[in-house]
């Protein structure tokens, strides 16, 4: 054993990891095979003694070793070879030496150890010197696995959800997982990443689903396969091993990741983006308090929930922990479609604070049958931004919810019928901020939308946005905000007078998205809220 010990600190194990992570492979005829395993007990290396090189005895071992073990290390006396296999068969193998050691960045390096019960976190947290940091995780991995934005953005949640799990699930004096100092082959740090991955999925389906019903089936988007490969997690390592994700300020980590999916946004998922300045603004309108109940039926990226959290914890310094507790993980609800969009909305949620496990990936237009914990009449605000464009035709419509505004009609805009489920979600008394396009507020053919929406809600203002709003995003499109209330029957609502119809002018950017420094979106938050109290 002593020998073991010498080569693995050659190869570049440290002294003080060796040992947790050896036992001897005594399952086939090969004496002198010993094994390594990753922290979840999985072997991915074996070291074999050998007193001669022969062919034969090399295709013995591999037979005995490759299903459980990839990755295998031959030492002969002082001979050290590191294979990797390529191709097995019963006949013959291929094999090629592996060239690419996290080791050989930092071999001296020390381990970074955590002691929660202590408080102390010898990790720094992400600052604004290095708000480009996940600008730069998404860089990388289009650079070595040649993916597309929106493919890179999806596996860098995936490995920024694992990397809060490592941070979180930390036990006592003992170290992170996430250090390239720990292994020995870019393999291995692999094998241990995605491992935590999954293990971090399975903890979040576990707890999740005692409380939520049927938590896996609509909200387990995560459990989708980490497909990034090891030179791309042992780049994502370093850049990361040194950084505290889970208690780095929640503003600066809300800029990092808003500036990594730009590229995204602007490749082919800008219809799931709401611009951030009219997430402000209709978030600082409705002016969510710890008590609301929240929901957005078409979250996409999440950044209406995220914004209400951040509102709420930093508007109330005074609330009790228990009620902030409450609200991260109770009060703020979303829907998806799209499972790629769930993990990114998921991932900035867990990066806000929490939240994230009321994220459903379903349609937000079904029957309320359909949802096992969503109820009709509920919710105290409902902020969205619904797509726009897509026509459903009545087929399409025939797999829907029966909605009022679709009868006797045989296609009607998404758009509409996400107006009315909006309204539909909404209690009596809720306040209502929604995106829509120009045309419902101002065309002949939409006003049976019209004339049902002044029968539903008490209208307290409609706000004109510049055609520039959303053409960084890839949409050339005249919209409007709209607020209301829902109507009570002992509400008289407020007079036609008092609503207030105004246009914004500039939002702070241009039609590129490039920062203008000149912006009236505030001007009209005031005026909003004192005619929202008035109801």
């Amino acid at each position: 054993m002593e020998k073991v010990n010498e080569i693995l600190i050659r190869i570049g194990f440290l002294q003080s990891f060796i040992k947790d992570r050896l036992r001897e492979y005594n399952e086939t005829p090969i004496n002198n095979i010993w094994v390594l395993e990753n922290k979840f007990k999985d072997p991915f290396l074996a070291l074999v003694m050998l007193n001669d090189r022969n062919e034969l005895e090399l295709t013995e071992i591999i037979k005995a070793t490759l299903p459980l073990i990839g990755l295998i290390v031959f030492f002969d006396g002082t001979e050290i070879k590191r294979i990797q296999v390529k191709n097995f068969s019963d006949k013959s193998f291929d094999y090629t030496n592996e060239v690419e050691s996290p080791k050989k960045i930092e071999t001296t390096k020390s381990l970074i150890f955590g002691d929660i019960d202590e408080g102390f976190r010898p990790l720094k947290q992400i600052d604004k010197s290095v708000e480009g940091l996940f600008f730069e995780a998404h860089s990388i991995i289009r650079d070595i696995d040649g993916l597309h934005a929106d493919q890179a953005l999806d596996e860098v949640c995936k490995f920024l959800y694992a990397k809060l799990y490592d941070e979180e699930s930390l036990v006592k004096n003992t170290y992170y997982f996430f250090q390239r100092c720990l292994y020995s082959s870019s393999e291995e740090l692999a094998s241990v990443v995605r491992g935590v991955y999954a293990r971090s999925t399975e903890y979040d389906d576990r707890v999740y689903s005692m409380r939520i019903p049927k938590y896996k089936k609509s909200r387990g988007v995560f459990n989708t396969e980490m497909t990034l490969s090891a030179p791309a997690l042992v780049k994502l390592v370093g850049l990361f091993e040194a950084i505290d994700l889970s208690s780095s300020k929640v503003d600066v980590k809300g800029r990092a990741f808003q500036k990594m999916m730009l590229p995204a946004m602007r490749a082919g998922l800008g219809q799931y983006f709401t611009p951030l300045p009219i997430i402000k603004f209709i978030v600082d309108v409705l002016n969510p308090n710890v008590d609301d109940l929240i929901i957005d039926p078409f979250s996409g990226s999440g950044h209406f929930l995220t914004q209400s959290l951040f509102h709420v914890t930093n508007n109330n310094s005074k609330i009790p922990e228990k009620k902030i507790h409450e609200f991260k993980f109770h009060k703020l609800h979303g829907i998806e479609k799209s499972e790629r969009m769930v993990r990114i909305s998921m991932t900035d949620m867990r990066l806000h604070g929490d939240g994230h496990s009321n994220i459903r990936c379903t349609d937000a237009l079904l029957s309320f049958d359909n949802y096992e914990d969503l109820k009709e009449s509920s919710f105290d605000i409902v902020m969205s931004n619904p797509p726009f464009g897509s026509i459903l035709s009545k087929e399409a419509l025939s797999r829907l919810d029966s909605f009022e505004l679709m009868k006797g009609r045989n296609s009607v805009p998404l758009e509409i019928l996400g107006l009315e489920r909006c309204i539909q979600l909404l209690r009596t008394g809720g306040r209502l901020g929604i995106v829509l396009p120009e045309s419902i507020i101002t065309n002949k053919n939409t006003k049976f939308v019209r004339d049902w929406l002044l029968q539903k809600i008490t209208i307290v203002g409609i706000v004109g946005l510049p055609l520039e709003t959303f053409s960084p995003y890839g949409a050339n499109i005249k919209t409007v905000i709209l607020f209301g209330v829902k109507e009570n029957k002992s509400n008289k609502g407020i007079s036609n007078k008092e609503i207030l119809i105004g246009n914004i002018s500039s939002v702070g950017y241009d039609f590129k998205g490039q920062d203008t420094g000149d912006s009236d979106i505030n001007d009209l938050i005031k005026p909003l809220k004192i005619l929202i109290n008035k109801i």
